[in-house]
């Protein structure tokens, strides 16, 4: 009985070496789930338009995220307070602008704003131009300077997930929850900033940060000054993490993407669907404009 008890015990032990994976076969898993190398590394151009809701304001604004690999990222998005300008942001390989119109709405008033880049900030930003797929960071992570690390699964929305944190070249980091049934993203998980800027909501974030010691130019005026020292509470917002998650997957190209993701803020959840994905078509060269 007890060499009966000591083989069962080693069979478990070896089945759950067996079953165990590394990091680095998750990220190949998920990478062949999701179209596979080829198809992911031949995207040179990815542009996806949505819609965003505010769901507890009744209001909504569309969105639309283009990104032509190693050399520009721009998201360009109505104002759900209401008016005709649109807010943007825009990353090249030499510069970086963020846009906000002048509003007035409940919950305070703006003048119209383009601020500017910083080199550090831009140097920040270049995982932006990144179009291999809608999780891009993923994929060639190796050769892209990103470190991986494989956590203790955990379950999101009742789907055992692995968790995989990654961290950029360039500093930043996700945290990626991958289904371990079909390796689809259900969650990633990282700072507010960034996660602003993944819901298309970057050029509103910044301009309500109030400079981060960015350059700041109003266009009313024309007048240039410097950035302000963020402030404690803007400091710890910026450590502060939260969860995007995503759902409702499509083929697209033959490539599997969410066109649902959603982020809960405090007491308002802020949903985007994503309704249309271009890939590999021309881009405007509009796109390129700081205007």
């Amino acid at each position: 009985m007890k060499k009966l008890f000591i083989a069962i015990f080693l069979f478990i032990g070896f089945t759950s070496f067996l079953q165990a994976q590394t990091v680095e076969e998750v990220i190949n898993s998920f990478v062949e789930a999701n179209g596979g190398i080829e198809k992911l590394t031949s995207i040179k151009s990815l542009q996806i338009e949505s819609v965003m809701n505010l769901e507890q304001m009744g209001s909504s604004a569309t969105v639309t995220f283009i990104r032509e690999k190693d050399k520009l990222f721009r998201v360009q998005s109505t104002n759900p307070m209401g008016g005709n300008e649109e807010s943007y942001t825009i990353i090249t390989d030499t510069v970086g602008y963020t846009y906000v119109p002048a509003f007035n709405s409940p919950m305070g008033s703006m003048e119209a704003s383009l601020t500017k880049f910083t080199p550090e900030e831009l140097a920040a930003a270049a995982y932006q131009k990144d179009c291999e797929g809608f999780f891009a960071p993923l994929v060639n992570y190796a050769i892209k300077g990103h470190t991986p690390t494989l956590e203790k699964s955990e379950k999101v929305n009742g789907v055992d997930c692995y968790k995989v944190d990654l961290k950029l070249k360039t500093g930043q980091e996700l945290t990626y929850f991958i289904s371990k049934a079909n390796y689809q993203v259900r969650r990633v998980q990282t700072s507010v900033p960034i996660a602003f800027e993944m819901m298309g909501m970057s050029a509103m974030n910044r301009a309500f940060r109030g400079g981060g010691g960015r350059e700041r130019r109003n266009e009313n005026n024309n007048e240039e000054r410097g950035g302000e020292r963020p402030n404690r509470n803007q400091r710890e917002r910026g450590n502060r993490k939260i969860d995007i998650d995503y759902e409702k997957y499509k083929l697209f190209n033959g490539i599997p993407f969410p066109t649902k993701q959603t982020v809960q803020l405090g007491m308002m959840q802020l949903a985007l669907e994503n309704t249309h994905f271009k890939i590999n078509e021309p881009i405007n060269p509009k796109w390129y404009l700081v205007q």
